[in-house]
């Protein structure tokens, strides 16, 4: 890789000059070391950390099912690889693109293994019985075809026969879509002799408007034909920020400098570039644009760590601080698992600052038993409510998991819950910082490390071309990886935020504030805020995905049926960073809609989370959420939230 261009760098900071590795190092080599799960065979070059979280981590762990780089579909095999461009399909309950066998190319391999990764693209290098390497190809997210070079003079052989009807680039039509060959090597339809150093790239073809004459599709075949003859190398990506707005860039880097092509997502912003078709994909009707840097815009959102009761009337005050009365008396909750633990924290955080914020006499021994319960989570043992480092899979693990946990399922939606409640406790008790410290750190250069290091990769669970994270571990399903609770994800981004303020550190803070703002924009994008009336989307009778995957936009839960659910998972623990969703309130109604009907029925589970959703909507909305949680029965209240916290969130939202 060109060392001129790091994987990833951070405006305004010199991440080596910080010592950020060592930081990182040093937080890690504090926990005890341990293994609870056996890890798949990894396909990938020796000292490779275990790439977890990841668009292609079903080719890291060996499984079979199929990855999707945007917008293509690619399946490996052993001999080769399968690709093809998914064809959209729409339902009422889903937005559907399986994969699409349409090409296997076989380049006579008996195994293959990931030879690098960055943030946007992969290199797979295939092997011959002996384990020499023959070639290797590079799969770049955004990038409409897959290139591969020989390393030392093979045959490539195809599935189907490709005709030289342009110049420089042949044809095959398969099931309707147009695919291109462009090689370096010696071409005969359905094979390619390469020399080492030659190449072969495979081109998924756009659309192009149905009025376009067959010269201009020849001009466009030949002009994407010319891009696809420079071989994207790798990918890198900066984060930065101008005036109110969080700036990305991903910049592709290809052979000789040449041309590449990447297709335009929904969050990119401004994202400039000629435009040379689009594609029909789960995300909506996408341009393809010429574009070797992608950069892009997203509106600053802002960390927030309590709710602005400034302006609220003394006597909705003294409702809420009678409720914060009897949420104090509650007994307490204490579960050691790594979800359910890290939302308890949450709670008890938010209640004790609310107390504080309202000057509730009394609350010193609840903040006592909170902080008590938070730095059980600190102590060097190996009790049931710890953290430890498992030396196999590269990372950090609760001693009683959660939801796969242990496979490297969801850890930023529950370490999240962990920074914040300790940011809140800092922010309260500077001496607490001292305990915590090296512990909150771990935690979060698991999911959210800058650098890479011989403990933990870059990033893990963030991609930055989506604008979201991933949160399946190995992502073992014919869909490829996915995530459901999107408003977790922004959550664990608050946190970290908070908890780089606490902790003094303007480059945690300033990456915090970049996945901060991207996850934001990406939940409005793809989740809560989606064009309904994009053609993929058309027979779609929802307006929400509860459930994003990599090929699919499905209206299902991974744990429930229920319609509160599909919407709720979309809002807990509407932490007071969420504010963030009242960007447009006719939606909020809509989404509300089918959830909560004519009757605005909230006593359904995650209705709390509702009712504080519904606030967002503002005016008379927000005076009848206040109406409800007042009424609200606190058994109904869910186990990361409280009536009071409840309470205020709304009455916070009220015009007075």
């Amino acid at each position: 890789m060109n060392p001129h261009l790091p994987p990833f760098s951070l405006q305004g900071h010199n991440l080596e000059s910080l010592n950020v590795e060592e930081s990182v190092v040093s937080a890690l080599s504090k926990l005890q070391v341990d293994t609870i799960a056996q890890m798949p065979w990894l396909h990938a070059v020796d000292g490779m950390l275990p790439p977890t979280n990841r668009w292609f981590s079903p080719l890291a762990f060996g499984s079979p099912d199929p990855v999707f780089p945007m917008p293509l579909s690619y399946i490996q095999t052993n001999q080769g690889f399968v690709f093809g461009l998914p064809r959209v399909t729409s339902s009422r309950h889903t937005v559907s693109s399986p994969a699409a066998p349409d090409i296997d190319v076989n380049v006579g391999a008996s195994s293959y293994r990931i030879a690098r990764h960055d943030l946007g693209s992969i290199t797979v290098e295939f092997l011959n019985s002996v384990g020499r390497v023959l070639g290797h190809a590079v799969i770049a997210e955004g990038v409409p075809y897959v290139s591969y070079t020989a390393d030392v003079a093979h045959d490539v052989s195809l599935s189907v026969p490709f005709t030289m009807k342009y110049e420089s680039c042949a044809i095959a039509e398969v099931e309707g879509q147009s695919y291109g060959l462009v090689t370096s090597g010696a071409y005969s339809s359905r094979s390619i002799r390469l020399v080492a150093g030659q190449f072969l790239s495979l081109i998924a073809f756009p659309r192009l408007a149905d009025s376009a004459t067959p010269a201009e599709v020849e001009r466009s075949v030949l002009r994407l034909a010319q891009h696809a003859s420079f071989p994207v190398s790798h990918v890198s990506v900066a984060a930065g920020s101008i005036s109110d707005d969080i700036v990305t860039t991903v910049r592709y880097v290809a052979a000789e400098n040449g041309p590449v092509a990447v297709v335009r997502m929904p969050h990119h912003f401004g994202a400039a570039g000629d435009i040379l078709g689009e594609y029909e994909t789960v995300d909506g009707t996408l341009p393809l644009i010429s574009a070797k840097v992608l950069e892009w815009r997203t509106p600053r959102v802002s960390p927030a760590a309590g709710l602005d009761l400034d302006g609220v009337p003394a006597d909705v005050l003294e409702e809420i601080r009678a409720q914060v009365v009897l949420d104090l008396a509650v007994p307490e909750r204490a579960p050691v698992d790594s979800y359910f633990g890290g939302k308890a924290l949450v709670r008890d955080a938010q209640l004790a600052r609310l107390a504080d914020q309202l000057g509730v006499a009394g609350a010193d021994e609840f903040r006592a038993g909170f902080e008590r319960r938070l730095t059980a989570w600190a102590a060097t043992d190996m009790d049931s409510r710890s953290f430890f480092f498992d030396d196999v899979w590269m990372g950090v693990v609760g001693r009683e998991p959660s939801f796969g946990a242990e496979e490297f399922n969801d850890h930023h939606t529950q370490y999240g819950y962990f920074m914040y409640a300790a940011a809140l406790a800092v922010e309260a008790n500077a001496a607490l910082l001292e305990v915590l410290e090296s512990r909150i750190d771990a935690l979060a250069f698991d999911v959210a490390s800058p650098v890479l290091t011989d403990s933990v990769p870059q990033l893990r669970v963030f991609d930055p071309y989506k604008g979201h994270s991933w949160a399946s571990g190995r992502a073992p399903f014919d869909e490829g990886n996915n995530q459901e609770s999107i408003s977790e994800a922004v959550n664990s981004w608050n946190g970290l935020a908070l908890w780089a303020k606490v902790t003094g550190r303007e480059w945690l803070a300033d990456l915090a504030q970049w996945l901060l703002s991207l996850e934001a924009a990406s939940a409005q994008a793809y989740w809560l805020n989606f064009d309904r009336k994009d053609p993929v989307r058309l027979a779609y009778k929802h307006s929400i995905v509860p459930l994003v995957w990599g090929a699919k936009h499905d209206y299902a839960t991974w744990f429930s049926g229920e319609k509160s659910a599909m919407l709720g998972i979309l809002l807990l623990p509407m932490s007071p960073v969420s504010v963030y969703l009242a960007q447009d309130a006719e939606r909020i109604l809509d989404n509300l809609e089918e959830v909560v009907g004519y009757y605005d029925n909230y006593a359904v589970t995650y209705g709390d989370y509702l009712v504080m959703y519904a606030a967002l909507a503002g005016g008379a909305t927000a005076e009848k959420a206040w109406q409800i949680a007042r009424d609200f029965e606190p058994e109904l209240v869910d186990d990361g939230n409280s009536k009071a916290y409840m309470m205020a969130w709304v009455a916070s939202c009220r015009s007075y």
